[in-house]
């Protein structure tokens, strides 16, 4: 199996730069297939845009952020700057952004980590209206539960009961804290079964893990384990969101087979912000362009190649969003009895 190893984790990242570069030059192509409503020039924007991400170029999310950048500068008439800041779980990117000048030209990309900051850092807060100001959700990344090939299940039934009869299966990770994390925890947790998590740097590596035998299980976005369902090296066995993924529609929800309550909806997620203080009539005037651009369908296509669903909210609806799902992060950290704190 280790001589192996090297191919399969050199297919999955080359697999995974393919669609990237592909689903970037769809990217461009959706400038001229749906153009968004073309903004009536005002006071603002007057100059150009930065949307400041913390992950690396070439990232499922970094891909994101450069679709809505480029539909939202068709539409306004001004060039929308993506600005990777890697580290430090986003928090890089994310200080970036609180710390600028509320005037509407620094934005960021907030994922779901953030909602956990006040418990990885020291005395960050990171709080929606007094660090910043969300302008809308932007999508899910619908997680899925999912298996090697080689464990004898076929169904979340099958698996909880060679979980508990075997004991200890190791479950791959994207990091302690992260969603996934804390999904697969809590769904042992719910199961009374006993695991062993596993650490790894993303989920690009724990797919590589699970095509590899390296490890059981994992809770994993589709656009991680594309590659590896295409080989037979992986099955998935539900969704854990409310309802069934346009994704994967073939595929049940925990709630259908009966899986803690816990365990739903805890997804990888995506949304946009500004400096806390920006102007009023600036967030509105972002959020109604995105309302517009996030439901084209050849934006709907490209996200789909990332394994993330669109979604639009006010901002209001993103900041209570938010804070529904950090008092959520915290109750489950406590109630698993882990700590985070970095």
């Amino acid at each position: 199996m280790s001589a192996k190893q090297p191919s399969i984790s050199d297919r999955v990242h080359a697999g995974r730069r393919n669609t990237l570069l592909q689903l970037l030059a769809a990217g461009a192509a959706c400038t001229s297939l749906s153009p968004v409503r073309v903004w009536a020039k005002g006071a603002y924007p007057k100059q150009p845009i930065r949307i400041v991400v913390g992950f690396a170029a070439g990232a499922a999310t970094d891909a994101f952020a450069r679709i809505v950048a480029r539909k939202l500068g068709d539409a306004m008439g001004q060039q929308f700057i993506v600005e990777n800041k890697p580290g430090a779980a986003t928090r890089i990117a994310m200080d970036h952004v609180c710390r600028s000048d509320a005037d509407g030209y620094v934005l960021g990309f907030a994922t779901a980590v953030t909602t956990a900051f006040p418990l990885m850092f020291e005395g960050v807060a990171f709080s929606p209206g007094k660090d910043f100001t969300p302008v809308s959700m932007l999508g899910r990344a619908p997680m899925y539960l999912v298996v090697r090939s080689s464990l004898p299940v076929k169904t979340y039934a099958e698996f909880v009961e060679y979980g508990k009869k075997h004991g200890n299966l190791t479950f791959g990770h994207q990091g302690v804290g992260s969603n996934p994390h804390l999904a697969g925890m809590t769904l042992a947790d719910s199961a009374s079964m006993k695991i062993v998590p596993v650490p790894y740097k993303g989920g690009g590596p724990v797919a590589v893990a699970l095509g590899s035998d390296e490890v059981d299980f994992g809770m994993l976005e589709y656009a991680a384990i594309r590659a590896m369902l295409e080989r037979g090296a992986v099955r998935l066995l539900m969704v854990t969101e409310p309802k069934r993924s346009t994704l994967r529609p073939d595929i049940p929800t925990g709630r259908e087979l009966g899986v803690a309550p816990e365990v739903e909806g805890l997804a990888p997620w995506f949304m946009l912000i500004a400096p806390a203080g920006t102007p009023p009539a600036v967030i509105q005037v972002l959020n109604d362009q995105l309302k517009s651009a996030i439901n084209l369908p050849d934006v709907r296509e490209a996200l789909n190649g990332l394994g993330i669903e669109g979604e639009y909210t006010t901002s209001d609806q993103a900041a209570q969003y938010f804070q529904a799902q950090r008092e959520r992060i915290e109750r489950l950290v406590s109630d698993l009895h882990i700590s985070i704190k970095t």
